[in-house]
């Protein structure tokens, strides 16, 4: 499995990469790293394969849900999966989100056990759909 981050914050970053790290418990897994919206898109052209994207809605450059809407455009990188992360628990913004296609969304701050629980349940979904 492929995840890239995206994410300004080093910390949510690392706390992300370490819970997803714990999930996958065995599995083989490749993690990338994006500061912004700009640098996530840059790496998924080149990466492709990639599976799922973590990604942040506020950051500076570029924003999540700007690389978001870029991504569902495009017919190389649309198909990929994306976890949006916020501290916006406002529903409409999800909402907003959710008809653009995410897979799911993490509320901040989150720890490990909240990342956990939720690639269990994109796992389940991944089986299911098999």
């Amino acid at each position: 499995m492929k995840i890239l981050i995206v994410d300004d914050s080093s910390t949510m970053r690392r706390v992300l990469k370490m819970g997803v790290t714990k999930a996958m418990d065995g599995q083989e897994l490749v993690i990338l790293e994006a500061e912004n919206g700009q640098e996530g898109l840059e790496l998924l052209y080149k990466n492709t394969d990639v599976d799922y994207v973590f990604l942040d809605v506020n950051m500076p450059v570029m924003k999540g849900d700007e690389m978001l809407r870029i991504m569902r455009q495009d017919p190389k990188i649309k198909h990929i999966k994306v976890i949006m992360q916020t501290t916006e628990g406002v529903r409409s913004k999800v909402a907003e989100l959710t008809k653009m296609g995410i897979s799911g969304y993490l509320l901040k701050p989150y720890t490990q056990a909240i990342i956990l629980q939720l690639m269990q349940k994109l796992m389940e979904r991944e089986t299911a759909q098999a």
